[in-house]
């Protein structure tokens, strides 16, 4: 199976570190993300990084520059992914697969009552609950999960999740300027 992969980074292999999208409702650490089309990985191949540096135009009193931060517009890459046949269980919406990660999650809000992700409340546990989630269904023998038909940033594409970075294999590096 081939998907693909938006990152700002360049790299060699999937580490947790390095490949970590921007991903709503805190799904984003449960797993390796990938989508089915390459032009829906296309976004998360654009943003910005924090640069610290001296100042080439401000200065202190005494003459040494100023040290400056600003939000550099980054360009990044689509990864081209090859997993051989995982055991993925299929999610046929983005609302099936959170309802079946919302029991694993505390949530926090004004509302009273049993919040869930609908609710827009803040997670409390994001890297507990997502843990917990991955754990069952890696007890069912599955290496992964795959959502049908998720809308991502204006695009529709079947969303992967996999667990284990050992099966995933990088067959190309496309700068998204070339896309």
């Amino acid at each position: 199976m081939i998907v693909y992969h938006g990152s700002l980074k360049k790299f060699d292999h999937f580490t947790q570190t390095t490949t970590i999208p921007r991903l709503p409702n805190d799904i984003d650490t449960i797993g390796f993300w990938f989508v089915s089309e390459m032009k829906a990985a296309k976004p998360f191949a654009f943003g910005t990084e924090t640069v610290i540096e001296k100042s080439k135009t401000e200065f202190w009193d005494d003459g040494e520059p100023k040290v400056v931060q600003y939000e550099k517009p980054v360009r990044g890459f689509i990864y081209r992914v090859f997993i051989d046949e995982p055991n993925l269980k299929e999610y046929e919406s983005y609302e099936s697969f959170m309802s079946d990660r919302d029991p694993f999650c505390d949530y926090f809000a004004t509302k009273r009552g049993n919040l869930t992700w609908k609710d827009q409340a803040t997670l409390l546990n994001k890297e507990e609950a997502n843990d917990k989630f991955r754990k069952q269904l890696l007890k069912q023998q599955y290496e992964g999960f795959t959502v049908r038909n998720t809308q991502l940033q204006g695009d529709s594409a079947d969303l992967f999740c996999i667990f284990l970075q050992e099966n995933l294999f990088i067959a190309d590096v496309i700068s998204v300027d070339d896309v």
